[in-house]
């Protein structure tokens, strides 16, 4: 390598150095630091979205506590998974349904995949003051087509 870089004439040993002194700067450049700055933006976005619907989630929990308090007058028997499944099919989300079941303490544990996001908040919606249990967990996740999310619920019978 020493001696092919030796039998070049002055000038064009210069002008090689001008060369690599240019281009390893725009290669880490273009080769590691934009990539970081498009995953930075990428995640700064991801975060905006989920603090915004953190914020739309407090907000309509806020709104159905300030509307609804005489329908939550005290804690209703829970209506059982028979009941969450008529319910489920009455909204016509029963097809996406991926897990039915019970969890510890007369809880249900439900998951959705592929589940209309207005479906799903209308059935919540309906559902909630009169099926007898509270959401103890919540996870909504986006799916890959617009409009659908993947949702898991963990529900705990009222007053537990």
């Amino acid at each position: 390598m020493i001696d092919a870089l030796l039998r070049l004439a002055p000038r064009e040993r210069f002008l090689l150095g001008v060369l690599v002194l240019l281009a390893l700067p725009a290669a880490v450049a273009f080769g590691v630091l934009l990539p970081l700055v498009e995953e930075r933006r990428a995640a700064e976005a991801a975060l905006a979205e989920a603090r915004a619907v953190n914020v739309w989630v407090t907000e309509r929990a806020a709104e159905m506590a300030a509307l609804a308090p005489a329908e939550r007058a005290g804690p209703r028997d829970p209506v059982g998974l028979a009941g969450l499944e008529r319910s489920l099919i009455g909204a016509g989300l029963r097809d996406v349904v991926a897990e039915l079941s019970n969890a510890s303490g007369g809880g249900v544990t439900l998951a959705f995949d592929d589940a209309p996001f207005t479906d799903l908040a209308a059935w919540l919606d309906t559902s909630d003051p009169y099926w007898g249990y509270d959401i103890e967990e919540l996870l909504l996740e986006r799916s890959d087509a617009p409009g659908l999310v993947r949702a898991d619920l963990r529900l705990v019978p009222q007053g537990s």
